[in-house]
Order: structure tokens, then C-alpha cells, then sequence
């Protein structure tokens, strides 16, 4: 091996570069999606609804019966119960529309936005999601994805049935000017079988709003409010019963529980229903027994944490609050005071859309969404290009 030839005196020498430190993305204002962390926050909402009358949620046709959707449920016994299922995108795609309705009444430049057609430059858009990689070419967010950050799980009704019921009608309507019979639906007419779920059957429900700006939660309360006022959760045209919050007699109140934190640190873990509960009764003691106090400090005590150190909690009517020294945590609303979060909050959403800010959306959002998609003109004061190190913003 030839040994190396030594430096000549006078040539400089190669010094290794310093990393260049990574560039912030551009911050977002009028969505949540890279605005500043102390203006988000975290939402979890945890309810028990009740039907009110005969609802369906579809899940295909079987020859002449549409089939309401249902799976095996394995109890601790090792027995198994036949249960209703309330699938989340059902749910998550009933509120959108509700949501969309407010907003196109406020900011009508955005009615061509639609499921089915989504813009992916509205500010719902970038709160519940889009797919850009099927946009149209030439669309300002063409190849980029954006995931919802209203977060819906599927539920699976408390109570469990053997024999599921099922209606028989006819698919004809009535015209109203002639009187004549005709076919409601084409290629439907006729007798029609459905199963549906009866009244009285509770889900416990759950949805996460993460890192969200207080009108965007605003934005899933109003979905969340109006699809139960006016009766919007069923795929039914004919079973239309609707659903509310089932009711507390000890709080008294709407069984509704939500979780607020400005960083998304929970110490108390949202409530949820064993998916083998099989009473109404015992469901509704997982939701009322996370507001007692005595067992918020038996669950802390047996996680290790004595009383008053670790977390200081402070309690009021239907609210409490979790501090680690003056730093709050997180805070719980229930009952009546729960339902008036989600109210206050459907305000900031409305307020939103009519105070004009939402004009200034795209040009708000379009500088992030430049530099995610590796535009060289996207670069803050007109630095960088595609070959640039850009950084999640951390504070």
C-alpha cells in the first residue's frame, strides 16, 4: 500500500460544514394544522347516545333486505353476543355534512366543496382531511395528503340481540300532484325488507379532536349537536327515530364527558365501556365514576401518585381541573356543563365563518402548503429551494 503523500506547506485544507440547522415551516394561523402550540388544543369527547326511535346504519343488501351492520362481541366468559356496530367514518361523514351546510350558508365560495369533490383549500378541508393525490393536475394541493384530526372510533352498541328485527314496506312513493304510485327509488319498487335497530339501544361513543384551534372543535361540536338535533345519524329514509344524549339522573344531564388540554397531556384517561358491558346500568357507571372524586384519587394512589403531590385537583359543579404546580394540565366538563363546552365552542365555529377571516384562508395556508410540496419559490423571504432542510416547528 502506498503510503500517503504529506500536505505541501501553504494548502489549505478541507474543514468539514457545520449542518445547515433546518428551516421552520411556515406557521398557520387561520387553520391548526402548523399554527402555534399555544394557541391549539386537545379534545377528547366521550358520550353514551340512546335511540329514540328505529335507526339503520347500512351495511349492504342480502336479495331483498338491507342489512344493518353487526359483529360478535367475545365476553369474558368466553361466550360471544351478537351487537350493533356503529362504524366512525358513519358517523364522521353524517357531521361533515352538517358542518359543510353551516358553512356554505356564511361563505358561499365554498359550495363546490362536497364529499365527493372535496377542494382541499378550504379551511375544512384541512381540519377533517382530503386525498390530493387524486386531485385534478394543475390543483394548488395536487399530490399531498391531509389526515383529519377530528378522530372518530367505531362503537358497538351496549345492548346485545339475538333475533335482529326487521320492517317490511313498499319502495313506492305517491306522486303528489297526480296521485299516481311510483317507484321511490328506480330498481327498488316493491316489497322491501330492512333490518333496523330499535329504539332504547345505547352506543358509547368516542372522538378525538388533536391539536385543533377552538373553532375547529367548534366545527365537530356544531356536527355533533345538529346530527343529534335533527335526527341526522341513521341511513334509513323510512327509519328515521333518531338518537340523543341518554340521561344522568345523578348529575343531572346529558351523559357527555370532554377532556381539554392545551398539549394534550391527560393524566385521567378518558372514560370507555367495556365492548362486553351488556347493561345500560353498569355502561353508564364507567362514564359517571370518572367524575367522582374519591375514585380519581384511588386511580391516581394506585398509579403511584399520593394525594396532592404529583397533580393538584381542583373540583366544581360538573367541572375539575388537573395542575401539576400552576401548570393546568388538563380540564373535565360533564353533564350540562359538558354540553355547554360544545355550545360555546359551535360559536367560535360560526363566528369564524362570519367574521371575514375566512376569505384570507388559502393565502394563509398556501405558504405551508408550498413548502411541503417542495416548491424552490415557497421558501420564507425567498431563501432556500427544493434541496432545503425544513423542520416541524417545536414551540
Amino acid at each position: 500500500m502506498a503510503p500517503r503523500e504529506k500536505a505541501k506547506a501553504g494548502t489549505p485544507q478541507a474543514t468539514a460544514q457545520e449542518p445547515k440547522a433546518p428551516k421552520l415551516l411556515p406557521r398557520t394561523t387561520l387553520s391548526g394544522v402548523n399554527a402555534e402550540p399555544s394557541h391549539l388544543m386537545t379534545v377528547m369527547v366521550t358520550a353514551m347516545v340512546e335511540t329514540t326511535g328505529q335507526v339503520r346504519f347500512g351495511d349492504g343488501t342480502d336479495i331483498d333486505t338491507t342489512i344493518t351492520e353487526k359483529d360478535w362481541v367475545v365476553l369474558p366468559d368466553g361466550d360471544r353476543v351478537l351487537k350493533y356496530v356503529w362504524a366512525g367514518t358513519k358517523r364522521r361523514g353524517v357531521d361533515r355534512r352538517v358542518i359543510h351546510e353551516l358553512r356554505n350558508v356564511h361563505r358561499p365560495e365554498f359550495t363546490a366543496c362536497y364529499i365527493g369533490n372535496l377542494c382541499g383549500q378550504c379551511p375544512l378541508c384541512w381540519l377533517y382531511g382530503f386525498t390530493g393525490t387524486t386531485g385534478a393536475k394543475g390543483s394548488p394541493v395536487k399530490d399531498i395528503n391531509a389526515k383529519s384530526r377530528i378522530l372518530y372510533a367505531t362503537s358497538v352498541s351496549v345492548e346485545g340481540l339475538g333475533d335482529f328485527p326487521t320492517n317490511r314496506h313498499a319502495r313506492n312513493a305517491v306522486d303528489e300532484r297526480t296521485q299516481k304510485t311510483g317507484t321511490a327509488t328506480s330498481g327498488e319498487s316493491g316489497i322491501h325488507r330492512e333490518e333496523f335497530i330499535p329504539e332504547g339501544i345505547h352506543f358509547p361513543v368516542y372522538t378525538a379532536a388533536v391539536r385543533v384551534l377552538p373553532w375547529e372543535f367548534g366545527a365537530f361540536a356544531h356536527g355533533l349537536l345538529e346530527s343529534l338535533n335533527s335526527n341526522r345519524y341513521t341511513a334509513g329514509s323510512r327509519a328515521m327515530g333518531g338518537m340523543k344524549f341518554a340521561d344522568v339522573k345523578a348529575w343531572p344531564g346529558p351523559a357527555l364527558i370532554v377532556d381539554v388540554s392545551p398539549d394534550g397531556v391527560f393524566p385521567l384517561a378518558a372514560p370507555k365501556v367495556a365492548s362486553s358491558e351488556l347493561t345500560f346500568g353498569n355502561a353508564l357507571n364507567t362514564l359517571t365514576g370518572m367524575v367522582t372524586e374519591s375514585n380519581i384519587h384511588a386511580t391516581l394512589a394506585a398509579m403511584g401518585f399520593e394525594k396532592g403531590q404529583a397533580f393538584q385537583i381542583g373540583f366544581g359543579p360538573g367541572v375539575l381541573t388537573v395542575k401539576q404546580g400552576e401548570t393546568v394540565l388538563m380540564t373535565r366538563y360533564w353533564g350540562e356543563r359538558a354540553r355547554g363546552y360544545l355550545e360555546s365552542q359551535r360559536l367560535a365555529y360560526r363566528d369564524y365563518l362570519t367574521n371575514g377571516a375566512t376569505a384570507a384562508f388559502w393565502a394563509n395556508v398556501e405558504p405551508y402548503v408550498n413548502v411541503i410540496r417542495g416548491k424552490p419559490e415557497a421558501a420564507p423571504e425567498g431563501e432556500g429551494g427544493e434541496n432545503e432542510s425544513y423542520a416541524e416547528p417545536t414551540g
